[in-house]
């Protein structure tokens, strides 16, 4: 099992958007990719512009293969255009 950690940050008055568009179909689209057991989100405490999505996938070979999907596609799409930057790391936790 690999965990991704992403952290995203959002355009300045873009929060509640973002924040609405991943709880209703973004984090589900994520959800529905294959290789996918278990996605969490949140917002941040320090920083409520920026977001994290801790994700589990059954291999790193799944998660690349799941960038392919229409799924995942959809996933994108629901962040729109309201992303300024993130950052993304893969763990092999036990």
């Amino acid at each position: 099992m690999i965990t991704e950690i992403a952290t995203i940050t959002v355009a300045p008055g873009q929060e509640e958007n973002f924040e609405a568009a991943m709880r209703h179909g973004g984090v589900a689209h994520l959800s529905a990719c294959p290789g996918v057991l278990k996605v969490r989100f949140g917002r941040g405490v320090e920083d409520p512009s920026k977001f994290a999505f801790v994700v589990e996938w059954e291999s790193m070979e799944a998660h690349e293969q799941a960038r392919g999907t229409d799924s995942f596609a959809a996933f994108r799409a629901a962040m729109g255009a309201m992303t300024i930057g993130g950052a993304m790391e893969h763990f092999a936790l036990s």
